[in-house]
Order: C-alpha cells, then sequence, then structure tokens
C-alpha cells in the first residue's frame, strides 16, 4: 500500500486567555488596537492574497463547555469563468474565566476578542509569505466552502466526509482514517 495514513486526530486544550503570555508565542494580549483597526487590517491582509472580504459576522462560539467570542469572516476568491468561490474563516478568541465581576469579565473577553484578530492578521500575513516561497500555493483554500455551509477545513477534520472530495477509487474509509 502506498501513500500516508494520518493519526486520528486528538482534541486539543484550548487554554484561557488568563493563562497565556508572549513567552509561549501567543501574540496581541496586550494590543492596543482596536477590534475595528485589527478587521481592516485584516481586510487588506485577504486582498493581498487575492481575495474579497464581503463581511465579519460577530458572534459566540461554545465549544465544550467554553464560551468563545469571535467572528465568521466571510471572504469569495474570483476564478476566470467560475465566478466567485465563497469561503470562511472562524476565528473563535481564547476563553475568558468567569471569576471576574461583570464589567471585568466584559473587558477581559474584548481583549482575548483584539488578541485572537491581531493572531489572524498575523497568521493571514504568513500565508502571504508562504505564497511568495511555494509555487501553486493556495492560501485561503483551506477555508473555502465545500459543501453547503462547512469549509474544506471542516470537512478534512471529518475524515469521512473528506473521503468523500477524493477522485472514486482513490481512497475507501476504514475506521476513520482515510486509506489509498
Amino acid at each position: 500500500m502506498n501513500g500516508f495514513i494520518p493519526d486520528k486526530k486528538e482534541a486539543q486544550a484550548v487554554p484561557y486567555f488568563d493563562d497565556v503570555d508572549s513567552s509561549e508565542g501567543w501574540q496581541g494580549h496586550a494590543t492596543s488596537k482596536s477590534v475595528t483597526t485589527l478587521k481592516a487590517e485584516i481586510v487588506k491582509s485577504i486582498t493581498r492574497l487575492g481575495g474579497v472580504v464581503s463581511g465579519f459576522q460577530s458572534g459566540q462560539f461554545m465549544i465544550d463547555d467554553k464560551r468563545r467570542d469571535g467572528f465568521q469572516i466571510h471572504y469569495a476568491i474570483g476564478q476566470p469563468g467560475q465566478g466567485m468561490l465563497p469561503g470562511r474563516l472562524d476565528v473563535a478568541a481564547l476563553p475568558v474565566r468567569k471569576t471576574y465581576r461583570h464589567g471585568q469579565e466584559a473587558k477581559r473577553r474584548e481583549q482575548s476578542l483584539r488578541m485572537a484578530l491581531y493572531m489572524t492578521r498575523n497568521a493571514i500575513d504568513g500565508l502571504w509569505f508562504l505564497q511568495m516561497l511555494s509555487p501553486g500555493y493556495a492560501p485561503l483554500m483551506p477555508w473555502m466552502l465545500a459543501r453547503g455551509d462547512k469549509t474544506i477545513s471542516q470537512l478534512w477534520s471529518e475524515t469521512s466526509t473528506m473521503a468523500l472530495l477524493l477522485p472514486p477509487g482513490d481512497s475507501e474509509f476504514v475506521e476513520g482514517e482515510i486509506v489509498g
């Protein structure tokens, strides 16, 4: 058998906003940039990659038992003869402990959201560098909508569904893994 068989994905423990710092690679923890400014910088970064941002939808993600503020960033990429292909990038800020007084919790939640946007902007800028260094790299592809409301990244994490995207006969699904 030729091909790569990926290990089963294990859930990652997401730290609380209060428990991270820059020494561990978390950037933007103390940024003074506003949410509006960071969103504008993300639009600029996605545009540089050939995408067109159509909007930011704010909301909350409930992941396990943790409420995480965030955004869905909606964008599209123009393809000759195919029109605009839609995509969506989900950005969930780190959760905040509920040990703060109401006003303090709201302030920490906003700081966590600003940090998430700051890091998202940095990551998208990093994708631009990879695009320059790796011919044929498609940086916005993981977040393109593949079927319905799911992105390619979401389908990839659901390995049985991802097998359906491969050409017929190239793979089969066995016990949670794609095999060639």
